[in-house]
């Protein structure tokens, strides 16, 4: 099966995860009070989300910054700034293959591997990761009460229908297939292939980048960074909630919480988290026992304009890439 079938094939299920969940988002429920809220959106929240996404991705280009030069590579913010929009741009189409594209293009205008810088974003998003988890579960401890509905009409089910003997099946399959890679990737190193040795390169180097984004020297930074993005992502949803007069009275606090259930469906191989997302925070609010149309009313705003505000700067990274790359 060639690359450009597999690509196919994942945007396609991706698109298909996130029309199934839109629908279970969305049947039944009358729209014209749903319209009707987003009419009346307030312009100027609206104006500050795309400069408060801005600062993210400024935030999110300093912190990869960190992460290359621990593989000994120098590179500007500009330019890793560039990559970092054009790989959000490409993501809000297609399920995951942005990382892809940041990575090539900061190769064609910094002269970065693709092998190095995608063991940069490997380990970024591992960090990233254990930041959602661990949001996830302090959540969930805490607000267990209101949140059991969600566990019941989204993992419950799960384990209802299939018993917990197959989630611990997957976790062994997934062990046992990483170990036989492993395996092979030692016995691959042995190969006179030509092609066989430039793929084993390409994957020390990368596992090669990923210890040192793991075994981080500037380690406080690093996470003053990585503190002050997911600070900058409760304050853009809050900003979210500021822009409908049906959510504007709820609190930063929840606000927390919307981050990182709603985190839940970005995870998700839906473009641009569409769908998911939707469906997440509808349980959300019903969970909280909230307005139901004004769950679906914010989770077509929040997505709404992450989407634009990411058309619009992945446009502006375009713009550079091609300037960048003229100079260089």
């Amino acid at each position: 099966m060639t690359k450009s079938i597999k690509k196919i094939i994942q945007n396609l299920s991706g698109i298909f995860i996130g029309g199934l969940f839109l629908y279970l988002t969305l049947r039944e429920k009358p729209l014209g009070p749903i319209w009707k809220s987003l009419e009346n959106s307030d312009y100027f929240f609206i104006l500050l989300s795309f400069v408060c996404l801005f600062i993210i991705f400024y935030l999110r280009a300093l912190r990869w910054k960190l992460l290359i030069e621990e593989s000994g590579k120098k590179v500007s913010t500009d330019k890793i700034l560039t990559s970092i929009l054009l790989g959000y741009f490409v993501n809000s189409f297609t399920p995951k293959l942005g990382e892809i594209v940041r990575c090539t293009s900061l190769q064609k205008n910094a002269n970065v591997p693709v092998s190095t810088s995608m063991g940069s974003v490997m380990a970024e998003r591992a960090y990233d990761l254990l930041v959602l988890a661990g949001g996830i579960i302090t959540i969930f401890f805490i607000e267990l009460d209101r949140l059991q509905s969600l566990i019941d009409s989204t993992l419950g089910g799960i384990s209802h229908v299939y018993g917990y003997k197959y989630i611990y099946a997957l976790a062994g399959i997934l062990l046992t297939v990483l170990i036989l890679f492993l395996i092979s990737l030692k016995k691959l190193k042995k190969s006179k292939n030509s092609l066989v040795k430039k793929v084993v390169g390409f994957l020390q180097e990368m596992f090669e980048s990923l210890r040192h984004g793991l075994l981080l020297k500037k380690r406080t930074k690093f996470i003053l960074l990585t503190i002050s993005i997911w600070l900058m992502l409760v304050l853009l949803n809050y900003i979210y909630l500021l822009c409908l007069p049906a959510t504007a009275e709820y609190s930063i606090q929840f606000a927390v919480v919307i981050l990182f259930i709603g985190g839940i469906g970005w995870a998700l191989p839906s473009p641009g988290g569409i769908g998911t997302t939707h469906f997440f925070l509808l349980q959300l609010f019903l969970a909280f026992h909230l307005d139901s149309n004004a769950g679906i009313s914010f989770g077509i705003l929040s997505n709404g304009l992450t989407f634009v505000g990411t058309l619009l700067l992945g446009a502006y990274g375009y713009f550079r890439y091609k300037i960048e790359t003229k100079i260089s």
